[in-house]
């Protein structure tokens, strides 16, 4: 039947689809950031001052309600801070605009998605924090035996009050703060707009959620205040559902939702929770709830429906006004079509078996205000749906010493059942319309909810400052700072240099026996010098033993600086360092030290981790260092070659007798300093490489070389020579380059009079 009378047009579930608003949320993206520390959640780290502001906020709000309670009195040191909203207020906004501004500079809205998240969480965080503190109070006060008779009962009666008040004042309090966040983000959503193209990054209605700030979803009084009280145990609200959706389901398009299969309500209990309940309980709760009420791929999916909208269900039963435009709904087809409905829904709801708790969830919250809030939320309830009588009552409410005149209460009481069961035809259809409302919200922000306690538990906000530090150190700490403390500047890449030391031990040995002192040598002449050479090239310590030193310079984004070419400056003066102590250990006669130098590179930041608060650098780059710096063969003579200053690299062919037939690398790496492939290609990038034929430097071809000037820390121009050579074959009677196509290395050349020659070459003369 067609609602205007014209059935060959439009069926009337067309002309309902139509009108039927299904909410586009934007999803959030919080798998763009990297773990943090725990290798599970997101390191978050707020301003300092906004953090500090937030627990003003809370504690201001939370002293306000403990005084409205008379849980406070003057020997408690908690005052209200009444500047607390405009403190919060100066520091939240502008922070908001400055990451709103970062998020489209770098084409991440998820980045404003992450920061207001974290700023939520961390309300949330700070008033359960309060909370706990308040009461961890009474257990550290004096023992009661310690107290007058008036204390003890003083403080006997406070504690019952808070603990009965508790989960009314987490609400109040949280709802105060969220909703000032909500109304500074409502002033500033068409700024945010301009500089995002998009008003709510994390849809509204799942930011500032209910079911979020009442915490826990079983605590009757405050779910009472937000939706039906009948419809906070799962199964009713599953069976209210499956009567709603039977009768829509006939007049409305295909169901909305997957339906779960007939599981018999003893089964609810059984289904699997949440071990971990994070850091809020409700998280497990909630989804707790929603597994026994929806299939997991609506809410774990994200799917949206008709039914996500409530104001869907308002306007099909009459509840809400026009629609702002003319349309059949203006018609008075429609309005019988409403009535009908209502009637239809009314009709299945008591054959359910639900009418009784419908109407008493639409009455109770008036009747529990009217009682001051006094007694039993639960039998109250019960009673109104006929499950207690008044004489089986009487007795329990007795023990209720908060209520002062007991047959005023229940006179009161009794009143509400006739009104309920009296009730004419509009009072029961408002009824209906408010509960079928607040079922719909209930079913909407329970899906939100689960997403938005996901979003929070996916962000950890560490405080402690060697978390931080470490956090921070591995580039995994996401930082929302203002002004000054904006986050550091990024790490593109990093060097690393090993200078492998040979000599020390006999070094150290026959200065014993000289009667020298070797720990003030190797201060002096070698481990002061180098950290001279460390600030002059902006260097740092990851390692130092006697006879090893790893170096690392950092590549950082802003500004650019030819970080492997300063790597390769700081490891020749290393090497000269150490030559010039050789000449006075030979006026000694002591033996002379030498040194065997890797450079490598890699296009990303360290990691680092703490060990009883020393940093330990952790990067591949160390151990492709230390194998660059190694010799394993320190005498050529066996291959036909005199000992030279530099590298070599000469792979040694096996006999055919020997059991493996593989070739064996000999390294050679005598006062040389050898880069790898990347920090060679980095290099290349770096400067302007001019390639240079051998034989203008007095050398065989065969050889590469390749020459490029920078300026070192202090501005001076240095020069870089770079030699490219194929490893050496040996075969048993010769030495001779690999065929092409074989492996190359790059040794930065230290030999003065190459050095001398290219300056000369490439100076004109």
């Amino acid at each position: 039947m067609a609602l205007m009378g014209n059935s060959g047009i439009r069926s009337t579930a067309a002309l309902l689809q139509d009108e039927l608003r299904v909410p586009k949320r934007k999803s959030l993206r919080l798998d763009t950031f990297p773990r943090g520390m725990d290798n599970a959640r997101i390191d978050v780290h707020l301003d300092p001052a906004l953090n500090s502001a937030i627990d003003n906020l809370v504690t201001s709000f939370m002293v306000r309600r403990l005084r409205e309670l008379r849980l406070l009195d003057g020997s408690n040191p908690l005052t209200e801070n009444l500047d607390a909203a405009d403190q919060f207020r100066d520091v939240f906004v502008p922070l908001s605009l400055s990451v709103a501004q970062q998020a489209r500079q770098s084409s991440r809205r998820e980045i404003y998605q992450l920061f207001v998240l974290a700023v939520i969480k961390n309300i949330y965080l700070s008033v359960d924090k309060s909370l706990q503190d308040y009461r961890e109070g009474f257990d550290e006060a004096p023992l009661l035996g310690a107290l007058s008779t008036t204390e003890s009962v003083s403080r006997h009666e406070k504690l019952w009050r808070f603990g009965r008040h508790q989960a009314v004042l987490r609400y109040e309090v949280s709802r105060e703060a969220v909703n000032l966040v909500h109304s500074l983000e409502l002033v500033g959503r068409k700024q945010r707009k301009s500089i995002l193209a998009l008003s709510w990054p994390v849809a509204e209605e799942m930011l500032f959620n209910p079911l979020l700030q009442l915490g826990r979803l079983d605590e009757e009084i405050t779910f009472m205040d937000v939706y039906p009280f009948g419809l906070i145990r799962p199964e009713v609200f599953r069976r209210f559902e499956t009567v709603l959706l039977d009768v829509l389901c006939r007049w409305l398009p295909d169901c909305p939702v997957r339906r779960l299969g007939n599981t018999p309500e003893s089964d609810l209990n059984e289904l699997q929770l949440r071990r971990d309940e994070g850091e809020f309980p409700g998280y497990a709760q909630v989804e707790s709830y929603l597994r026994a009420v929806m299939s997991d791929s609506e809410y774990q999916r994200g799917e949206t429906n008709w039914l996500d909208n409530p104001g869907n269900l308002a306007w099909l039963m009459g509840a809400e006004g026009e629609r702002g435009r003319p349309g059949f709904w203006d018609k008075k087809r429609w309005r019988e079509f409403q009535k009908n409905l209502l009637q239809e829904l009314e009709k299945a709801f008591g054959k359910a078996g639900l009418l009784d708790m419908i109407f008493a969830s639409a009455l109770l919250p008036d009747l529990y205000r009217d009682l001051g809030r006094k007694g039993s939320l639960r039998l109250l309830f019960e009673f109104l749906t006929g499950g207690r009588g008044r004489k089986e009552l009487l007795p329990i409410l007795q023990q209720f010493k908060e209520i002062s005149d007991l047959e005023v209460y229940m006179d009161r009481m009794e009143a509400a059942y006739k009104r309920l069961r009296q009730a004419g035809a509009s009072s029961r259809r408002e009824w209906l319309i408010r509960v079928v409302e607040g079922y719909a919200a209930l079913r909407r922000d329970l899906k939100l909810s689960w997403e938005m306690y996901r979003a929070m538990d996916l962000i950890r906000l560490p405080s402690r400052p060697d978390e931080l530090e470490l956090s921070r150190a591995n580039r995994l700490l996401q930082e929302f700072y203002l002004g000054s403390q904006a986050q550091k500047n990024e790490i593109l890449g990093h060097v690393i240099l090993k200078a492998d030391l040979r000599g020390s031990t006999e070094l150290t040995a026959s200065m014993i026996r000289e009667g020298l002192n070797p720990a003030s040598y190797f201060s002096q002449n070698l481990f002061d010098p180098i950290n001279t050479l460390l600030e002059k090239y902006g260097a740092e310590k990851v390692f130092v033993e006697g006879d090893a030193v790893i170096l690392m310079l950092l590549e950082y984004a802003s500004p650019a600086i030819p970080v492997v070419a300063r790597a390769c400056a700081l490891a020749y003066d290393i090497i000269e360092e150490v030559l010039g102590r050789n000449a006075e250990s030979r006026h000694l006669g002591l033996p002379e030290l030498e040194l065997g130098v890797g450079i490598s590179y890699i296009d990303e930041a360290p990691c680092y981790l703490f060990d009883a608060g020393r940093k330990i650098t952790i990067s591949p780059a160390i151990n492709r260092a230390d194998r660059l710096s190694s010799c394993t063969h320190r005498d050529l003579c066996l291959f036909g070659r005199e000992k030279v200053q530099g590298i070599e690299i000469i792979q040694q062919m096996k006999s055919a007798n020997d059991v493996s037939s593989e070739a064996v690398f000999c390294r050679y790496n005598v006062n040389g300093i050898e880069l790898d492939s990347a920090a060679f290609e980095h290099l290349n990038g770096e400067l302007v490489l001019r390639k240079v034929k051998a034989k203008s430097l007095g050398k065989k071809d065969g050889d590469r070389y390749y020459v490029g000037r920078f300026p070192d820390a202090g501005g001076k121009t240095r020069w870089q020579v770079v030699r490219q050579s194929k490893i050496k074959v040996w075969d048993g009677k010769k030495l001779q380059p690999m065929k092409k196509g074989g492996r190359s290395f790059y040794e930065v050349v230290t030999d003065p009079e190459i050095l001398n020659r290219t300056r000369e070459k490439l100076s004109g003369r």
